[in-house]
């Protein structure tokens, strides 16, 4: 049979086109299901890729943990068995101390401040992270103010923390806020939480609005205070050594991506979480907004950060990240 050769070599190209494809494959994992802002984020990620990397590079998505736990899969891309992964942060601390900066308490006090301070500071965290844990920030989404819930009375005060048995994750940096505020929080795996509140084991706990939500906490707690002590970050992260295979332009591509992709994230919380709100409200919840002195809460926390700087990677690491997050908040 004959065939012209621009047809033959149009019939090689779209072949070549589909073992390009092949080529790059990103399996992705996050531990949260299908509405969440994490997958909103995945998605987005996976869509932006495709189109910038034109096809040459595809993502494959695993929610609700499916590939292992975050702790685990971090450590998998690390090893580039799993390439791509939106952890909490307080999961990735262990692999590379420099991030536990994210987690120094009453670091911001808004979501604008945030977005600025953890987009500029993109550069500077992958000098550590890859060479802590080999891996990469492509952009950080953030999920809102982790605000305090519990069943026993309103918390407009510090003094009215006072006696509460609030469960936190398992996190000396968290741990030790709890106790800067005079009370010996209860660590405890997310797991166990749900059950814990419901038999009063516990009084309260500590996560977004939208975990609030979710996890149907209005069934079995009362009040709501919104401390603004923490914002639940998350890492859009991506196996070093799979992120340096690439070629220079699809490096390129799903950076792009990734920044776009916890925009739209971040994007999706926010209305996430207005939602949020207005149900919890709507079904018997008081939210009684920020502590009326916050400036104590404020001034607690922030006293014992050079206690934790040894946990952060360092005191010279946090003042430069400090700075960095402070330049942000001012431009």
């Amino acid at each position: 049979m004959f065939i012209k050769a621009g047809a033959l070599a149009l019939t090689l190209g779209s072949l070549a086109t589909s073992v390009l494809a092949q080529d790059f494959t990103i399996r992705l994992s996050h531990g949260d299901n299908e509405s969440n802002p994490t997958h909103i984020t995945a998605m987005t990620f996976a869509e932006k890729v495709a189109e910038y990397s034109g096809g040459r590079v595809a993502v494959q998505i695993f929610p609700s943990n499916q590939l292992g736990s975050e702790e685990e899969v971090v450590r998998a891309v690390r090893n580039n068995t799993i390439q791509a992964q939106i952890p909490a942060m307080a999961n990735v601390h262990p692999v590379s101390p420099s991030v536990g900066v994210f987690l120094l308490p009453y670091l911001f006090t808004n979501s604008e401040e945030a977005h600025a301070g953890l987009d500029a500071i993109l550069p500077a965290i992958n000098e550590r992270t890859t060479e802590e844990a080999g891996i990469r920030f492509l952009g950080i989404l953030e999920k809102g103010f982790r605000v305090m819930t519990n069943s026993v009375r309103p918390v407009e005060t510090l003094e009215d923390l006072k006696g509460l048995k609030i469960r936190v994750s398992p996190n000396e940096i968290v741990i030790k806020t709890f106790q800067a505020w005079g009370i010996e929080p209860v660590p405890m795996g997310w797991g166990e939480v749900f059950t814990a509140l419901q038999q009063r084991v516990i009084d309260g706990q500590e996560n977004p609005y939208t975990t609030a939500q979710t996890s149907k906490f209005y069934e079995i707690q009362s009040y709501i205070t919104e401390i603004h002590y923490m914002i639940w970050t998350g890492p859009l992260l991506i196996s070093e050594q799979f992120y340096q295979s690439l070629p220079a332009d699809l490096q390129d591509a799903v950076s792009r991506a990734g920044q776009e992709a916890v925009v739209a994230g971040r994007a999706a919380n926010a209305a996430q979480t207005e939602e949020a709100m207005k149900f919890l409200s709507e079904n018997g919840m008081t939210l009684s907004g920020a502590p009326k002195d916050e400036e104590k809460w404020s001034d607690a926390a922030r006293g014992i950060w050079p206690s934790l700087y040894g946990v952060v990677g360092g005191e010279e690491w946090a003042n430069e990240a400090i700075a960095i997050f402070e330049e942000a908040k001012t431009n």
